[in-house]
């Protein structure tokens, strides 16, 4: 089991090593953020961004025809709304009249529902890998950077539409298609009305002259609505992204070797403060970094999966962290915060992974510095890899004493 040292001066990330320590000054964030997308919050963050910027690639020729979908489905909002005052069955009045009606988008009946006339559809020249790169910006050694060997990806998603516009069973139906850096895009809203109410017909002028006066109603609502409807977009963006970025984390983790990143920060007791705290994830987001955030959301996991693997007095009782019989508070001891927050960082984890430790020996006696190496020893045991920055030679002692130790590298 090598352990790579690395004391002051450049070091380069070697992943092959099980063990790096970095002694002095360094920054591990480049590393952190390259590999994100191995870490649960950070795909999910990943996921987002680049559904946003897909999003903003096909909006920017297409605004238009998007913004006639939202008012489509506010119009059938406002037509379902008149036909349930009425009490009249959709189902028996729209087939004959649907054609008629005045929509921004034509809705057609068939096969008992309706459905847009012409679905719309959206494309545009994008290199996904590229886009997912540039996010990541990791190039792996003598193989560079990471490319989806599919050059085409299908997937479908449906998402319902009812607390958007209040009608029950209205949905929106997606097609996503890429191939050879081209996207392309297929929305349909799909209606199956329940057969309820009276079997009255009503004149499509009737309903087009609902849509008159609702016009304004209509107009506002998208107005108003438009960072929602963006955001709603951008929701379905990645659930259609997702299989294609799935592709690429499976194709980083067979040639990394692990799948799962683990960071472990300093400023441990702030980390399971905030995470106990009342703050909400929009708070979170502006107080701490993407790297701590990844941290935060770690600690909530390892309580919910928490086992006593480590021989600490480390406990958890509901939702609680206890240091022997004593609950953990934002007033007890940093030592003991900083040393809980590791131990529920570790119990999150799933599979073999990429570990990485800054500061291990923040604010802890030297006991304990030695139960924390302790810990790293086991982990590296269980196959996964770990990459420590320290400030403390007492760190750097214990490892050239361990067992383990073997081939030494100062640079």
């Amino acid at each position: 089991m090598a352990i790579n040292i690395i004391v002051n001066g450049k070091g380069k990330y070697n992943l092959d090593y099980n063990c790096q320590l970095y002694y002095g000054y360094f920054d591990l964030q480049d590393l952190i953020n390259s590999l994100s997308i191995l870490d649960p919050s950070g795909y999910l963050k990943i996921r987002r961004m680049l559904a946003w910027n897909l999003y903003f690639h096909l909006s920017r020729n297409y605004s238009d025809q998007l913004r006639n979908l939202y008012y489509v489905i506010y119009e059938i909002s406002a037509i379902i709304r008149e036909l349930n005052f009425r009490n009249i069955n959709p189902a028996f009045a729209l087939p004959s009249i649907l054609d008629k009606i005045n929509t921004s988008m034509r809705l057609e009946w068939k096969n008992g529902e309706f459905s847009l006339k012409d679905p719309l559809n959206i494309s545009c020249e994008i290199d996904i890998n590229n886009e997912i790169n540039k996010l990541l910006k990791i190039e792996i050694e003598n193989k560079g950077k990471i490319s989806v060997k599919e050059s085409e990806i299908k997937s479908l998603n449906q998402m319902d539409l009812y607390k958007l516009s209040s009608v029950k069973g209205l949905n929106l139906e997606s097609e996503f298609y890429y191939k050879d850096g081209k996207v392309n895009v297929k929305i349909n809203l799909k209606f199956k009305p329940e057969n309820k109410g009276l079997n009255k017909e009503i004149k499509a002028e009737e309903l087009n002259k609902v849509l008159r006066i609702t016009a304004k109603e209509v107009n506002e609502r998208a107005i108003n609505s438009h960072e929602v409807f963006e955001d709603f977009m951008a929701g379905i963006m990645e659930a259609l992204i997702q299989p294609f970025l799935d592709k690429y984390k499976n194709e980083l983790t067979e040639i990394l070797g692990f799948k799962e990143l683990l960071y472990i920060p300093p400023g441990r007791h702030f980390i399971l403060n905030a995470e106990e705290s009342a703050l909400n994830n929009e708070e979170i987001a502006q107080l701490f970094s993407d790297s701590c955030q990844l941290a935060i959301n770690r600690i909530k996991e390892g309580k919910s999966s928490f086992y006593d693997n480590f021989s600490l007095p480390i406990s958890i009782k509901g939702v609680l962290v206890f240091y022997e019989d004593s609950q953990i508070t934002s007033l007890s001891s940093r030592s003991i915060k900083s040393l809980a927050t590791l131990i529920l960082e570790v119990n999150s984890l799933k599979d073999q992974a990429l570990v990485i430790i800054e500061s291990p020996e923040e604010f802890l006696l030297d006991e304990d510095k030695k139960k924390v190496v302790d810990i790293i020893i086991r982990m590296l045991e269980k196959g996964n890899k770990v990459i420590i920055h320290t400030w403390d030679k007492k760190i750097l002692e214990y490892f050239k004493d361990c067992q383990v130790y073997k081939n030494e590298k100062l640079v």
